[in-house]
């Protein structure tokens, strides 16, 4: 397909905030305070600063810090998708439990003006480091790739919110009163997905194929192939599954949104051949340090490995001494580890839990009842997971998990009798309330000390995240601190398996080599390998090797799910599942129920797989249309 690229600045930038700031990184090295633009192009150390600066501002990642709305609503990739939800009741997709939560029309948006001033910033880039001396000719080859990898990765960003965007590559001077110029129609969303593939094939051949620890947050060869990987295979489902969905109108029918069936084949095959050429390649490796498989695949997400785990291929790196930390420690500690406040924030559903299989690979429902219909009663509550996937612990504090020398204690009452009959005193208010029962003049805590009840901070699902919690992090106090330097990966080997697989299996003829790679996956984490695999259990692998990496909520979207009943395996109706453990003081054992946690119902419309362009983008460029079922 030939692609015309379109070489001006975004509206936005020229409009709103005016040609100078959008050049106001170019008037600053960091090193040694105001300049002027002529003179950053003559020093090498101002140069290399100023591409710090894109990498640090121009690249939005879907990690820890990212929320709709401000982290106090809790909303994000990981919470409004099917593996988790909010634990306290804040917005109001997490409380109102009588109520309907409809998905945002600008949920996770990127705004154009936002990226598309990062993106004249590169483009700006690009063009004065082909025209400065101050370098030699490599140097600038290498730099020039990295500045186009950030450049891929920013319109990446774009085209899974908004499908087909103005592919803008050059800059435009701006002359004062000529604004046409700068209005630039969207470009379909297979060419889109083209230009971003195109350049990582070309740039995957100039990035060296490894960085020194000192540089691990710059991009390589890996993380060139790894985005070319993500985004055919992105474009290869949209392909397909895309007449799943009803959308009609203009932007449908110049190709904005939507690619033609006629071109899955050749997407999925691009994923193919880069997912193999980065397996092949024999840069990366699985992380397989410790014999302990739950604690093995916990270190791959560490502070203490630090990113250091040969598998990542390219991550974001915090440090707090440079201002640089994050918060996500703070936000998502269990109730009695949170320190001064805030904590407990996403909290996964039993769902989640259950998708997690056993080692010996039969499937992951829990059983609560004996044979007989009776309760099942266990000593500990953390016995009642015996056997499970070991990437479960990993990922997930389940009641009874070990922490810091403690354990999570998460329980929704006490029981007057033994093996799950009698009579019931259920915790009323959060942990650290009144929960206090006298039962023969003994008291008893109704509530453990991480929840149990259906109102305040702590979780409502009896679940807490595991996966990239610092169990070493000690002060917990004050959140805007941001004392968490865990990395947050974007890139790493196991996705690549896991792409490739799902490439195999769209293509046909390849079952075998999917196969193989899904069986990588389950024999590092610990469970039984497959005889035999389908698209069906490469989707399942993706949703427990996976999560709360933010990738579920992509694909439910790619693959055209998400608009479905959550029976169906949508998020339509999905509010998640609670497991209710009791105490039962004549046994001193618990048994356990399931419960319905006081969430809202959601409702995924069809026009949601993409999001509304917004009125002021619209109004300062009139060759823009609108996604279908937003109207003007």
């Amino acid at each position: 397909m030939k692609v015309k690229y379109f070489k001006h600045i975004v509206w936005g930038c020229a409009l709103t905030i005016g040609v100078s700031s959008c050049s106001d990184y170019l008037d600053r090295e960091l090193t040694s305070g105001i300049i002027t633009t002529d003179l950053i192009w003559e020093k090498p150390q101002a140069i290399q600063s100023v591409l710090v600066s894109m990498y640090d501002q121009g690249l939005r990642l879907d990690e820890f810090d990212d929320w709709f709305t401000g982290k106090s609503n809790l909303l994000n990739l990981t919470s409004l998708s099917d593996e988790a939800t909010g634990g306290y009741q804040k917005d109001y997709a997490f409380s109102n439990a009588n109520a309907v939560y409809t998905y945002s029309d600008y949920v996770f948006e990127d705004p154009f003006q936002s990226r598309y001033i990062q993106i004249r910033r590169t483009n700006d880039f690009l063009k004065k480091l082909n025209e400065t001396t101050a370098l030699t000719g490599e140097e600038k080859v290498l730099i020039d790739a990295e500045a186009r990898w950030i450049r891929a990765m920013q319109y990446f960003g774009l085209v899974k919110r908004y499908g087909g965007v103005p592919l803008l590559i050059e800059p435009q001077e701006y002359v004062p009163g000529e604004f046409e110029q700068l209005q630039v129609p969207r470009s379909t969303e297979a060419q889109v997905y083209d230009f971003i593939i195109d350049e990582c094939k070309a740039i995957s051949e100039i990035l060296p194929s490894t960085r020194t620890a000192e540089a691990k947050y710059r991009a390589s060869k890996g993380a060139a192939v790894a985005l070319w990987s993500r985004a055919a295979l992105y474009a290869g489902s949209i392909a397909k599954y895309g007449a799943n969905v009803n959308l009609t109108g203009e932007a449908v029918t110049r190709g904005y949104i939507g690619i033609n069936a006629g071109e899955a084949s050749r997407y999925f095959t691009e994923s193919y051949n880069a997912s193999k050429a980065l397996l092949d390649g024999g840069v990366y490796s699985l992380y397989n340090r410790n014999s302990d498989k739950a604690e093995n695949f916990y270190e791959l997400f560490s502070k203490s490995v630090n990113g250091d785990n040969g598998e990542y291929i390219f991550q974001k790196t915090y440090n707090v001494s440079a201002g640089k930390g994050h918060m996500w420690d703070k936000m998502n500690a269990p109730f009695a580890f949170r320190g001064d406040g805030w904590g407990c924030g996403v909290t996964p559903t039993l769902e989640m839990v259950e998708a997690f299989e056993y080692i010996d690979g039969t499937e992951g429902k829990i059983n609560l009842r004996n044979n007989d219909g009776s309760l099942k009663s266990f000593a500990n509550p953390y016995d009642l997971f015996a056997g499970k996937d070991p990437r479960l612990f990993a990922s997930i504090y389940v009641p009874g998990a070990p922490l810091k020398g403690s354990t999570v204690e998460w329980f929704r009452g006490v029981i007057d009798g033994q093996n799950g009959t009698g009579q019931k005193y259920q915790a009323q208010n959060q942990p650290d309330k009144d929960n206090i029962a006298t039962i023969e003049g003994v008291r008893y805590n109704t509530s453990g000390k991480d929840g149990g009840a259906d109102v305040g901070d702590a979780s409502k699902t009896g679940f807490y995240m595991r996966k990239f919690f610092d169990e070493t992090l000690t002060d917990m106090t004050n959140i805007d601190a941001k004392r968490s330097e865990t990395p947050w990966v974007v890139f790493r080997l196991g996705e690549i398996y896991l792409n490739l697989a799902e490439a195999c299996l769209e293509l046909g003829g390849k079952d075998m080599e999917a196969l193989q790679a899904v069986n990588a996956i389950r024999e590092r984490a610990g469970i039984k390998t497959l005889s035999s695999v389908s698209i069906a259990q490469v989707r399942q692998e993706r949703k427990v090797e996976l999560a709360f990496e933010k990738h579920r909520f992509w694909d439910l979207k790619r693959w055209r799910l998400a608009h479905l009943d959550v029976t169906q395996g949508g998020l339509t109706n999905y509010r998640g599942t609670a497991l209710y453990p009791w105490y039962n003081t004549k046994s001193q054992e618990y048994t356990f129920e399931t419960g319905t946690p006081p969430k809202q119902r959601r409702l995924f419309l069809e026009r949601n797989y993409y999001v509304r362009i917004s009125p002021t983008d619209l109004s300062t460029n009139p060759l823009l249309v609108q996604n279908p079922g937003y109207g003007n």
